[in-house]
């Protein structure tokens, strides 16, 4: 399984000028309303928020290649193509409202810890990091297999663009989450780590995440693949200071 940097399958690629590697792959079901986490469930640092969004795309969205990604523009700089039309999440489903709502409900749960605000409804102004859901990677060009993501070293692109496919067999809603919190946080700099309970578990490396729901870690060896991170990386503090500072 290649995870999300590009969820590699393992994912990566190069992509300028961010060290950008895309990648996620790997082998391992709900709907949403914005929400925002109770502030009781966070340890430190003290709740806070600087209008940075998570839009977890459900519904479709043709993208275009960029050398940058961009949410408010629908562009991607790991699309291996010129355009394509990402079909809507599971759309042939029967149970297609409740496995969005599960996948909604687990990766607000998954980032509850820090002050992010999830939505299913894209938002008016920028910034916002959108994750789509759905498709296949033969159909965006990629060789991996589960997601995708441009590695942004330095959280220098606020709105970044990331992929969770649907077309896994058994797909469950709780892989989906985790590949989703795997691919926002690719796009803040934070690289493969090899703890199979760890949300970057498989991000460009051959590790194998477990069932989940993935974790975060304040202290955890990573692949360092941007140039100056520290090891270990402090995955915790990477979330609080992209949504909070």
């Amino acid at each position: 399984m290649l995870p999300l940097a590009l969820a590699c399958a393992c994912q990566a690629s190069l992509v300028t000028p961010h060290e950008g590697t895309d990648a996620r792959t790997s082998n391992n079901s709900d709907g949403g309303n914005s929400i925002t986490p109770d502030a009781s469930t966070i340890d430190a640092p003290p709740a806070c928020s600087n209008g940075r969004v998570v839009y977890l795309n459900f519904d479709g969205v043709t993208l275009a290649q960029a050398n940058a990604s961009d949410a408010p523009t629908n562009t991607a700089a790991w699309l291996g193509v010129a355009s394509v039309a990402i079909p809507p999440f599971q759309q042939n489903a029967t149970n297609r409202a409740g496995l969005i709502s599960q996948v909604t409900s687990k990766v607000t749960s998954g980032l509850s810890q820090f002050p992010i605000t999830v939505v299913s409804t894209r938002p008016a102004t920028a910034p916002f990091v959108m994750i789509v859901f759905g498709g296949t990677p033969a159909l965006v060009n990629t060789r991996f297999i589960d997601a995708v993501m441009t590695l942004d070293c330095g959280d220098v692109v606020k709105s970044d663009v990331g992929i969770v496919f649907d077309n896994w067999s058994p797909m469950t809603t709780q892989k989906a989450a985790d590949y989703a919190i795997g691919a926002v946080a690719y796009g803040l700099g934070l690289t493969g780590t090899h703890d199979t309970a760890d949300c970057m578990c498989g991000w460009n490396n051959g590790c194998q995440p477990n069932a989940g729901p993935c974790t975060l870690s304040p202290s955890i060896t990573a692949d360092l693949a941007c140039s100056g991170e520290t090891n270990p990386q402090n995955e915790v503090a990477a979330f609080h200071t992209a949504f909070c500072q």
